[in-house]
């Protein structure tokens, strides 16, 4: 029996389960500034562990003052 052919059950795709997880659950957010801004916001989350995204979050809720 050739074994190319054999029909075999469909396996977990995880590529394509985590690209399709990302789409429903999370938007992307791109911004340009200028290098020093970047710098800054670089060396804040590095300095504090936090990743862009949580820099974000923290910064969003000092703008609505729900800290």
């Amino acid at each position: 029996m050739d074994r190319k052919n054999i029909e075999r059950p469909k396996t977990f795709d995880k590529r394509a389960y985590n690209d399709k997880y990302q789409k429903e659950h999370y938007i992307s957010i791109a911004a340009r500034v200028k290098p020093d801004v970047a710098e800054r916001i670089n060396n804040y989350c590095t300095d504090k562990c936090i990743s862009k995204a949580d820099f974000l979050k923290l910064a969003i809720d000092i703008i609505e003052d729900k800290r």
